[in-house]
């Protein structure tokens, strides 16, 4: 039950049947006046030009098709050629009656041909994950659960910076502390190296345990942790560069190895062996996503930080590079999220007050719990920077987003508590205009989900709970649920247990919990 695709489809038809044009580009939007429809286009003005016709014609047409169809109630056409549509109550019931019947409502297949690797966090093992890796990994693992819901095979991966210049770095400075010696002046001076100094095994190990053991704090778990070591001990770093210097796509220049990231948009080429015959971080990198290819993964998802912008040109050259010479056909995808500052009360914090030093991550879960650090995390878009405040995120009270949304599945799970043997009716439930209000969200809920995943935007997610709890609130506030007469009171249950059951399954999308008691 996906109205915006059945809308674009039939609003295709009408145009190849009365026009002759043949397009994709149909929006569909959610008017933010309630009274201008449920979903409208302004597709009659972006073809206007084309087919040389007005605005008003186009929507004319289109609109007299569709209103022969039994899911609207109404078609208007506002202004120049704006197309207004109205669903019937009928079709409304249909979708509370399947978010209730359905356990799996939103669920689709749409993307059940994407093979995919999601990679994300990625943390330097020489440290404590910190906020920042936070974000990462609350919004990587989100995106998963979006393109797995619709349908996409998703493989999450960690990917361990195990080799290179910090790692050395990292052993000496955990040594010297062992022995009771200073620290490297560019070695690694915080608190936690004395705690690993006094553990047993390889630093870098019992450090990415640590990691571990946030993660899954976090609730957040991966199918593998990729070792960039291996890249080199099995000789898959060389192997890359001769393949790419055998197909072409090297040069020699100043003693240096340069590879022709330009000819595939990157905005220079790159180097792979420096003079002195080192591998640049580059190399190593594109070996790692060669890998990727090799494993047959068709799909290829980056989440990298705001340190790494200048990666996407790059690596999104050398993907295609490999898919050309290996016949594949690739999707690559980099998103770059960008930083988090951390506030209490307002007041910017930036220093630990058990150490003094970073925050990490483990601290803030442990402050505020995993619900309210992933919801946080997750709330806004990933390319814009987050102000998180900590005291908001334990406040019980409605400015806190995560509570509002809980609390309204909470409430519900406390009325249905007082139901026995009360009949749920999926039959003439549009009974007011705030039980509507509840109907439409509903119903747009498996297109949230999909424009979600497809954009990998899990904002959208927390975006819509907050929508769909305000409209449950206001409904609560107007109607009472339990009254003397069966047949309101099954209505109203119907309602609230759709909300219910869609607010569950958004929830567990990005990671937080449903509570039953509050």
């Amino acid at each position: 039950m996906n109205f915006k695709l059945l809308l674009k489809e039939k609003i295709k038809k009408s145009l190849k049947d009365n026009f002759g044009l043949e397009t994709d580009l149909i929006p569909i939007t959610y008017p933010e006046v309630k009274e201008f429809g449920d979903y409208a286009t302004t597709v009659a003005l972006a073809n206007s030009k084309i087919l040389k016709k007005s605005p008003k014609e186009i929507a004319e047409k289109i609109a007299s098709d569709l209103s022969k169809e039994k899911i609207f109630s109404k078609i208007d056409i506002a202004g120049p050629g704006y197309i207004n549509f109205y669903l019937s109550d009928k079709i409304l019931e249909e979708g509370i009656k399947l978010s209730i019947s359905n356990e799996n409502y939103g669920k689709n297949d749409l993307l059940k041909d994407k093979n995919i690797i999601l990679e994300y966090v990625s943390a330097n093992p020489t440290g404590p994950l910190h906020i920042g890796h936070g974000r990462w990994a609350a919004i990587g693992d989100s995106i998963a659960n979006l393109l797995s819901l619709c349908g996409a095979k998703v493989h999450r991966e960690f990917y361990i910076n195990d080799a290179g210049n910090q790692i050395n770095l990292l052993r000496e400075s955990v040594e010297a502390a062992k022995n009771g010696k200073p620290i490297p002046e560019n070695g690694y001076h915080g608190s936690y190296i004395e705690e690993v100094a006094k553990m047993d095994g390889d630093p870098v190990q019992n450090l990415l345990e640590m990691q571990k053991k946030t993660l899954a704090k976090f609730r957040v778990n991966f199918d593998n942790y990729f070792s960039e070591l291996t890249l080199h001990s099995n000789g898959e770093v060389k192997k890359t560069i001769e393949f790419l210097k055998k197909s072409g796509h090297c040069y020699e220049l100043d003693g240096a190895l340069w590879f022709k990231t330009t000819e595939f948009g990157d905005d220079k080429d790159r180097v792979l062996i420096k003079s002195d015959g080192e591998y640049t971080y580059f190399a190593v990198d594109i070996a790692y996503h060669k890998n990727k290819i090799e494993r047959g993964f068709n799909t290829i998802i980056n989440i990298l930080g705001a340190d790494h912008h200048g990666y996407v040109g790059r690596i999104t050259a050398a993907i295609k590079i490999f898919a050309k010479e290996m016949n594949k056909e690739i999707e690559s995808k980099i998103l770059i999220g960008q930083l988090v500052s951390l506030f209490r009360n307002g007041e910017p914090v930036r220093m630990s007050k058990r150490t003094g030093e970073m925050i990490t991550l483990e601290e803030v879960i442990d402050e505020i719990g995993s619900d309210a650090s992933r919801y946080f995390l997750v709330m806004r878009k990933a390319d814009t920077p987050l102000d998180f405040d900590i005291e908001l995120a334990k406040k019980q009270t409605e400015e806190n987003p995560v509570f509002y949304v809980q609390y309204a599945h909470a409430r519900i799970s406390g009325v249905l508590r007082n139901i026995h043997n009360k009949q749920i009716v999926t039959d003439s439930i549009i009974d007011s205009p705030e039980a509507r209000d509840i109907a439409i969200r509903i119903i747009r809920y498996p297109e949230i989900c999909l424009d979600a995943a497809i954009n990998m935007e899990p904002h959208r997610i927390t975006q819509y709970l907050e929508d769909l709890s305000a409209a449950f609130h206001r409904f609560y506030n107007q109607h009472r649920i339990i009254t003397e007469d069966e047949n309101t009171t099954s209505r109203r249950l119907s309602i609230i247990l759709a909300v219910k059951n869609i607010l569950k399954n958004g929830l567990k999308i990005i990671g937080v919990e449903a509570p039953e008691k509050m």
